[in-house]
């Protein structure tokens, strides 16, 4: 049989190149980004737990005053008065240290600082950049008019000072949690802000945009209720 023999020669398969920014393209789905968000939200609340929870835990171990009765002349002076004034120094301890659960909670966020005891300023927290700083008291009446003014004064002489910087009084307990209790207010020529409740939460636990209020809240609420 005569004929003419045909050879087939394949070309070489070209290389699938896979340009640098196309690399990771299929995985920048809405769905995925939004795993990736998921992801860094909690493991920043984890982080930001660790290191609170130590702190926290010191304040509960403190020892507490113990009561001492005092005998006054118009005072009645009855078992369950002495058993009421017995309760009333519990909570005023209890109190004192929800003051300085909130220093810590608020100054150990992300981007703040708690200045802690002794700082050349007098205040509680601030912003890393100094974009802020907080004078903080626990409940809206916490303050006479002579504490008030002391509170004033630090906020101002440091305004002075740092004029590009937010001065705020900052109340975590406001006298009506509904309502907006927000304002500004002149003090010796500078601008202080003050800040209560919602208000001042939302603005320090806000963090590249996202409110972790809720979620730092509550994580704090099962550390307390551990203790």
């Amino acid at each position: 049989m005569s004929g003419t023999l045909t050879t087939t020669i394949e070309k070489p398969k070209k290389k699938l190149i896979i340009k640098k920014k196309d690399k990771y393209k299929h995985f920048k789905t809405e769905e995925n980004i939004a795993k990736i968000i998921r992801c860094q939200r909690l493991f920043r609340i984890n982080s930001y737990i660790k290191k609170v929870k130590p702190k926290i835990e010191m304040i509960f171990k403190r020892t507490r005053s113990e009561f001492v009765y005092k005998k006054t002349i118009f005072g009645l002076d009855t078992p369950e008065i002495r058993a009421s004034l017995i309760i009333a120094h519990t909570i005023r301890q209890m109190q004192m240290k929800e003051g300085d659960i909130a220093q810590i909670v608020l100054g150990n966020f992300y981007e703040w600082e708690d200045l802690g005891q002794g700082h050349e300023s007098g205040l509680d927290i601030r912003k890393k950049d100094n974009s802020a700083i907080i004078e903080l008291k626990n409940k809206w009446n916490t303050c006479n008019s002579s504490s008030g003014k002391a509170v004033n004064d630090k906020l101002s002489d440091y305004k002075k000072k740092n004029p590009n910087t937010r001065c705020i009084w900052g109340r975590v307990n406001p006298k009506d949690i509904n309502k907006n209790n927000s304002s500004n207010y002149d003090y010796e020529g500078v601008t202080i802000e003050n800040l209560q409740g919602n208000e001042l939460l939302d603005y320090i636990f806000t963090y590249k945009n996202y409110n972790y209020k809720k979620q730092i809240l509550d994580k704090i609420m099962e550390i307390m209720i551990s203790l």
